[in-house]
């Protein structure tokens, strides 16, 4: 298996870096870099990772002159990563120990797909919760029905599952041009791997994806136009990725329709919006 980077980027992550970090360094694979940018912090985060990459080589530490914004973050560690295979890893988050082995296997082991998942257990106030996705491991194809599948079942936890670094770049890269929102924006990065089937999942590694509801309360919009907004710009990002695609005359036809459901099941259901205009009307 060949070098996998580990983009880490951060803003205040003194209270849960150690265990994420911690988790990497556990790692039964071993070929690995740890790229992380820190977000000109205000806490003791940089201190931190001084700390440990003082005691491992294979972590490279950057601090922004200010903070650029979590989009921009994301997009520059894997701009700084050489591996052939890419994950990102939120400070909040861990894994178990053979994460990157077995992903690492499956997309070795397959050219039909460009990102590995793994299951995935929400923990949340310390209770852990198994996520059931219901994936077919076994049987993927390219079949329209098996693409409604897929985004049906997706999750976002999926973005922190490893990709080859070419798709992720262009992914990121795509979104940073065209998404100027925070919220959903995960979505986006995985809809050209699962809207065409191109994601495998393991059984045999654990993904932990602590809820801290903080995305939700800094970057959910509030405001009907808002996420009206929110709502168009991540209709036309996911259209024209599948437009674009090799996908059949009949199975985008059929995707310009879905992506109504799918666009306000991923950014903000479309009978709230409309709850919420109303309410605001009332005198």
């Amino acid at each position: 298996m060949s070098l996998i980077s580990i983009g880490m980027p951060l803003y205040n992550a003194e209270k849960h870096i150690r265990q994420s970090l911690d988790s990497l360094l556990r790692q039964t694979h071993t070929d690995f870099e740890i790229i992380i940018s820190d977000n000109k912090s205000t806490d003791d985060t940089f201190g931190i990772i001084q700390e440990y990459a003082e005691r491992d080589s294979r972590i490279k530490i950057f601090q922004q002159s200010e903070n650029i914004g979590p989009i921009p973050n994301f997009q520059f560690v894997l701009q700084q990563a050489r591996g052939d295979y890419f994950m990102w890893r939120s400070y909040d988050d861990w894994s178990d120990d053979n994460y990157l082995e077995m992903l690492g296997q499956l997309l070795d082991g397959d050219r039909s797909i460009d990102l590995a998942a793994a299951d995935i257990v929400k923990v949340k106030e310390g209770a852990e919760k198994p996520v059931e996705l219901n994936i077919d491991r076994a049987a993927r194809s390219n079949s329209f029905s098996r693409s409604l599948h897929m985004l049906k079942t997706s999750h976002p936890g999926w973005m922190y599952g490893l990709f080859r670094r070419q798709v992720a770049l262009d992914a990121i890269n795509d979104v940073f041009e065209n998404f100027p929102h925070v919220w959903g924006w995960d979505h986006l990065i995985l809809f050209p791997t699962v809207s065409r089937n191109r994601v495998g999942a393991s059984d045999r590694t654990r993904f932990f994806q602590r809820e801290t509801g903080i995305s939700h309360s800094r970057y959910r919009p509030k405001l009907p136009k808002e996420q009206v907004r929110l709502a168009t710009d991540f209709y036309r990002v996911c259209w024209r990725r599948y437009r674009n695609s090799d996908a059949s005359t009949m199975a985008k036809c059929a995707m310009a329709f879905y992506l109504l459901r799918y666009t306000s099941s991923k950014t903000e259901k479309f009978t709230r919006i409309l709850r919420i205009a109303l309410k605001l009307r009332k005198p």
